[in-house]
């Protein structure tokens, strides 16, 4: 009973204590933790640490796997990302002297109708953006110079999820994530589960494995032109979709 009443109080204790801006900075880095380099390097570890398992669940051949010169060069060129993004978030902040955040900063927790309908507005609007934004980096004219970087995994592991060209980082990486909750002014604790849950997700589905729903975005980074989506709702719509592909092929043929 004492450990629930500590944990009721943390968080408006948090509140009380630091300056918006700061919840904001450190809600943020804690769920890129969590969301993402935490399942990131259980990913790496399974790869490492039981072969024969990895290699039975691994959607593409052993052969089209990765180097580890190339998962090395990808761990670092993410983690460069990671800190300068962190660095730049933590630099705006301050140019305001933490006293100001995207989110609603409260001392009460979010409400579970609040926390499903936040999740279930920014989950739609991330398809929306995410496709509109994926889809545009595979015109001929931005693919090379934007995009190709992020699809030389054309098996990917779970750090290439953030291995992007800085404009794409930005375009199809944060703005679907952040700005859906951001317009809306949500609390910053229906931001940060909606975080870390699409940070699970996107490092799930770059993992290679044949669970946790990657095997729609592994063929997307092995034929190219399906699956932009995330959810792959727009991709059904748009015949983006493996079948809507398929037939369109086989109409051409």
């Amino acid at each position: 009973m004492d450990t629930l009443s500590s944990l009721t109080t943390l968080w408006p204790q948090i509140v009380a204590s630091y300056p918006p801006g700061l919840v904001e900075v450190t809600t943020t880095i804690l769920a890129q933790i969590l969301g993402f380099w935490l399942p990131c390097t259980l990913y790496l570890l399974i790869d490492l640490t039981f072969p024969a398992f990895s290699n039975k669940h691994k959607l593409q051949s052993s052969r089209r796997q990765p180097s580890w010169s190339a998962i090395t060069h990808c761990f670092r060129r993410v983690f460069t990302a990671n800190l300068l993004s962190t660095s730049l978030h933590i630099a705006l902040n301050y140019a305001t002297n933490f006293q100001h955040s995207l989110f609603t900063i409260s001392p009460a927790y979010p409400t579970p109708r609040e926390l499903i309908t936040d999740f279930t507005y920014a989950l739609l609007l991330r398809e929306l953006l995410f496709y509109a934004a994926h889809r545009a980096l595979h015109h001929p004219k931005l693919y090379s110079r934007f995009h190709k970087q992020h699809h030389s995994f054309t098996a990917p592991m779970a750090f290439a999820a953030q291995y992007a060209h800085p404009l794409e980082h930005m375009l199809a990486n944060v703005m679907p994530i952040v700005l859906p909750l951001a317009l809306r002014r949500a609390h910053i604790l229906s931001f940060a589960l909606f975080l870390t849950t699409m940070l699970v997700e996107t490092a799930s589905v770059h993992s290679g494995y044949d669970f946790a729903g990657a095997r729609k975005h592994d063929l997307h980074h092995e034929k190219f032109r399906v699956n932009y989506g995330a959810l792959g709702l727009l991709d059904w719509v748009f015949g983006t979709d493996v079948p809507g592909w398929d037939r369109k092929e086989e109409k051409e043929s």
